[in-house]
């Protein structure tokens, strides 16, 4: 122990890799953390490395490739390390200017949802006064023709048959109107019937179950999950800061996304694995990460800020 403490952190990795025989080269590919990465951990030279926080989760990817006990390392060499005070404040002023930016545009939008309905009124209001006007000179018309003393010729002898054509008219109108009606009352129940027939027919939606099925340990946890209910093979995943990620269907196969750094510029993230029935995710930041399945989220069963995912859909 006293041999390791007189050496830093990186030596001491440096060390354990060539002890074991083990090039970057595979480092790299065990870890999936980029090989300039894994020099700069070497060297020490953290403010290569994309944060404080992935400068911790990436040496104890490393320490545990090179057989080495992860929290061991972090608890001796904890006075080289980079402490979480000045990320945080980082990731809460970048938070904060992306909730500024995105409520700006809200209260522009509000004036301007403003103006299509005001005019939908002008236009609503000048067609009623134009049918107003209308109706109102075919009245002044029709009551100019129908003046007696505008006629010519006798009071009598002209009206009395036109208003006995009418009455008659108006007579066979409503002995004929209720032989009219009877067939609509048919009409009115057969659509009833169709669509109570068409309800009864479509399928209740399937729900989405997400569950546990086997809890992983250690310092980088891999869970198992079962997925039932699900008819496409899509995810979405949506980050509030930075995260390391690795999506790949089946598990180690296809990649999904590259292996890289994202930030919640990147989000959301959607996947599409059709005709797999395996998604398997790597997260360097579960605080982070929010993995949806559906619009159902996938839940982490404890506090490790790196963790990995292995979802199976039946």
């Amino acid at each position: 122990m006293v041999l390791y403490m007189e050496m830093d952190i990186g030596s001491r990795l440096k060390e354990a890799r060539e002890s074991k025989g083990l090039s970057l080269e595979e480092i790299q590919e065990t870890t999936k953390i980029q090989k300039r990465y894994l020099n700069a951990i070497e060297n020490n030279d953290f403010k290569t490395l994309p944060g404080k926080f992935y400068t911790r989760a990436f040496i104890r990817e490393y320490a545990s490739a090179v057989g080495l006990n992860p929290e061991e390392i972090m608890e001796d060499h904890k006075s080289e390390l980079p402490s979480y005070e000045d990320e945080e404040i980082i990731k809460y002023s970048r938070t904060q200017r992306a909730r500024q930016q995105t409520s700006k545009p809200k209260s522009s939008s509000k004036g301007t949802s403003l103006f299509p309905r005001i005019l939908t009124g002008i236009v609503i209001i000048a067609i009623a006064i134009a049918i107003y006007v209308f109706f109102v000179n075919m009245n002044d018309s029709s009551g100019g023709e129908n003046d007696p003393a505008s006629t010519d010729g006798t009071d009598d002898a002209i009206e009395l048959p036109a208003d006995s054509d009418q009455e008659s008219s108006e007579e066979e109108g409503s002995e004929e109107a209720p032989a009219e009606e009877e067939p609509a009352e048919e009409s009115t129940d057969k659509p009833a019937e169709e669509t109570n027939d068409e309800e009864a027919e479509e399928p209740a939606e399937s729900e989405v179950k997400i569950e546990l099925t086997q809890e992983g340990t250690g310092t980088f946890p891999e869970h198992v999950y079962t997925v039932t209910g699900v008819s496409e093979r899509t995810a979405t995943i949506e980050l509030t800061g930075q995260a390391y990620l690795e999506a790949t269907s089946p598990k180690g196969e296809n990649n999904l996304t590259p292996p890289s750094m994202y930030s919640a510029e990147d989000s959301p993230i959607n996947l599409d694995f059709s005709n797999q029935d395996q998604l398997y995710l790597k997260t360097g930041s579960v605080p982070n990460t929010k993995i949806l399945i559906n619009g159902e989220p996938v839940p982490f069963p404890n506090d490790h800020d790196t963790q990995k995912v292995l979802l199976n859909f039946e």
